[in-house]
């Protein structure tokens, strides 16, 4: 049923997509134009995926969409006629309106939209303007150390202290991190995490970049799988879409969803808010505990398999 819906002149429209907008974008002046070819691009993009067209076709859809997105807030004024509070529209330039977090983000996509090719290649899923954005910017963790390195704030440590009696390992750590989670043991960039035995409690805030978040997605589960972990707590992205999110999802208990998002720390620098929302995945037989103990960071739901 898939490939009758899909047709050739289709997929041939999707692969050839990218290369369109820049031709056409080329030529837009007006935000309004933009505006005009972005809600055409956003139904096209969203019937693939009604069809669940998949990677390939979704894929170039999607750059389109980011390339568009950035023109918009390269073409915006710096404050338009909302932000300084004189009226919804500007008669004299007729703007179209976006609420200040889109704005924001198209600004930061133009801000960096020679990039937007270079994530595309790197990006194995359909590129989203988050992590996007967080590819060029470093929001959170790229490296378990170095400067993007972030922390967990303490009442999150708590919380999992408390669920699990004790945290026997950290293996994405440092010794600064560790003033907070307080492991019997860590692992640190130069222990290598990914080559060494996790086993008892374990808690994780695994490094955010793409090449990395993964590998420590499949550890945790695969310690967990074989008994060797019996118990972990991870903070990561809600990035519910990605694989490595349902890898961990598999094998976990229980969700927390937690609400707002999480202002990560680092020494001797202001605190740090993603652009994505956070949740914690529990592994382990406390299901009731870490119900009630996060179940003030947000909604919690168990895992049924």
């Amino acid at each position: 049923m898939k490939t009758q819906l899909i047709t050739k002149s289709f997929e041939q429209q999707c692969l050839a997509f990218p290369s369109r907008v820049d031709t056409a974008l080329a030529e837009i002046e007006t935000v309004a134009e933009a505006k005009d070819m972005l809600d055409k691009a956003s139904a096209m993009q969203h019937y693939a995926e009604r069809l669940k067209a998949g990677v390939q076709i979704e894929k170039p859809i999607a750059v389109g969409v980011l390339k568009i997105k950035a023109k918009i807030g390269e073409l915006m004024p710096a404050k338009t006629p909302k932000e300084t509070g004189r009226g919804k529209k500007s008669s004299k330039s007729d703007l179209p309106v976006f609420d200040k977090v889109t704005l924001s983000a198209y600004r930061k996509l133009a801000k960096h939209k020679d990039r937007i090719e270079e994530y595309a290649e790197t990006a194995e899923d359909v590129p989203t303007q988050g992590e996007f954005i967080r590819f060029c910017t470093g929001a959170h963790v790229s490296k378990n150390s170095g400067e993007n390195e972030w922390y967990t704030p303490q009442q999150y440590i708590d919380a999992a202290r408390e669920v699990m009696g004790g945290i026997d390992l950290d293996p994405a750590s440092s010794q600064a991190a560790n003033e907070v989670v307080k492991a019997a043991s860590i692992f640190t960039a130069d222990d290598d995490g990914l080559s060494q035995e996790w086993a008892g409690r374990v808690w994780m805030n695994p490094p955010y970049s793409k090449d990395l978040i993964g590998a420590f997605a499949e550890k945790m589960a695969a310690s967990v799988e074989s008994e060797a972990v019996s118990q972990c707590c991870v903070l990561v992205n809600n990035a519910t879409e990605t694989k490595w999110f349902q890898r961990m999802a598999e094998v976990s208990s229980a969700i927390c969803f937690i609400a707002g998002r999480v202002r990560f720390w680092a020494p001797d620098r202001e605190s740090a808010t993603p652009l994505q929302g956070q949740a914690v995945l529990y592994a382990g037989e406390k299901r009731a505990a870490f119900r009630k103990t996060f179940g003030s960071f947000g909604i919690c739901v168990e895992v049924k398999r």
